[in-house]
């Protein structure tokens, strides 16, 4: 006895499409933005630790941060998205200056569209001069 079986590639087609397909095509399309923002992270950490040890020890953290925030607009983030910590000022010379900078990574992006999200952190290390004054 034979049966019928006319009708199940549309479904399995549809199927196909709903559970393969798209999200490999939104993921796809999300990795670009997190590459871009995971670089302007490691950007920005590094120009705001670079304004740091050269201010030093007279360095003013809110410009700092400013500094953080100035860069990661320009490449195009928000920067509400871009959240600035100063770890360490560096105490001496000879010491090391910390900075982390935490951008927002959307979960998913596509377009304009924006769901969900996670954070990614860059630290940047610089060492304050050895021979350098107060």
């Amino acid at each position: 006895m034979t049966r019928d079986a006319d009708g199940f590639v549309a479904i399995e087609w549809v199927a196909a499409v709903a559970f393969l397909l798209l999200p490999v095509a939104v993921l796809v399309a999300t990795l670009p933005v997190w590459a871009e923002r995971k670089a302007v992270a490691s950007i920005a950490a590094a120009d705001a630790a670079r304004v740091l040890v050269a201010d030093w020890p007279h360095a003013d953290p809110a410009s700092v941060a400013d500094r953080a925030r100035e860069v990661a607009r320009d490449h195009g983030v928000p920067p509400a998205d871009v959240d600035v910590r100063i770890v360490s000022v560096g105490g001496a010379p000879g010491s090391d200056a910390r900075v982390e900078v935490t951008v927002v990574m959307p979960a998913i992006a596509v377009g304009a569209v924006r769901a969900g999200a996670w954070r990614y952190t860059a630290v940047a290390v610089r060492r304050v001069d050895d021979y350098r004054s107060r």
